[in-house]
């Protein structure tokens, strides 16, 4: 591995911020294996691709087939970056059965760590990987109401420190950034955000008064996958403002 053009696979990249981590790995020269379930369709895997130098669109379906579609392309993977995708969906306390809680944990816990255990063999013959979930803050600050996605977070967030300590003496660093309050239209869709009660109300509950830009998660994920960091491992990082 080169450390001046790793390659990176992307899980999810069509999502939240994952544009905007592969605008930034892209202009430091990294080879992006983008994948993500929406380029089934060939049409808008290419526009994603558009105006996007050393990206390469992977069909993003169970975690072993995508590793095996990325390994076409680059047999060594330097970087993961994964964490799931699973809209914050509200969940009171009622509504906790399993059937409403798996697809929380399948999306945000399972299907991450899975693409981990594919790649870090390999990653361990080569003593260097860099490894980034892209978690979430909710369990930090907590979040009424929202139990389910909460609680899948949260367990993701526990494995780093397990994961660090587990492979740091192979050369794999172990991260997560935990953002919140990003503004994306995932999340916080602009023609809510443009309602004066609506914006007052949620800027009310962060610290700095202004939502995050995704080019400035970005930067977290930028910290821990491509800066001098190795000796950064087990971490959990707030990106929310203050809030948490």
């Amino acid at each position: 591995m080169s450390e001046k053009n790793p390659v990176a696979l992307l899980t999810d990249a069509a999502e939240f911020i994952g544009p905007a981590i592969v605008d930034l790995f892209a202009l430091r020269g990294v080879t992006v294996l983008a994948a993500d379930p929406s380029f089934d369709d060939e049409k808008t895997a290419t526009t994603f691709q558009a105006g996007r130098a050393n990206v390469i669109p992977i069909r993003q379906t169970g975690s072993a087939e995508t590793v095996a579609r990325a390994r076409t392309h680059h047999k060594e993977i330097d970087i993961l970056c994964a964490g799931g995708a699973h809209r914050a969906i509200k969940t009171t306390a009622s509504q906790l059965q399993e059937d409403v809680t798996r697809s929380f944990f399948e999306n945000l816990v399972m299907e991450p760590l899975a693409y981990l255990s594919y790649l870090v063999d390999g990653m361990k013959a080569r003593q260097y990987g860099r490894v980034v979930f892209v978690s979430s803050s909710a369990p930090i600050g907590g979040i009424p109401n929202y139990t389910a996605y909460a609680a899948a977070r949260a367990a993701l967030n526990g494995a780093v420190r397990s994961l660090s300590m587990e492979l740091s003496s192979s050369g794999i660093s172990v991260n997560a950034i935990a953002p919140n309050f990003v503004a994306t239209e995932a999340y916080f869709p602009k023609a809510l955000i443009e309602q004066p009660d609506v914006r007052a109300k949620i800027l009310s509950r962060v610290p700095i008064k202004r939502l995050g830009e995704p080019s400035e998660a970005a930067r977290a994920v930028e910290l821990f996958a491509l800066a001098e960091s190795r000796f950064i491992t087990g971490q959990v990082l707030s990106v929310s403002g203050g809030w948490s």
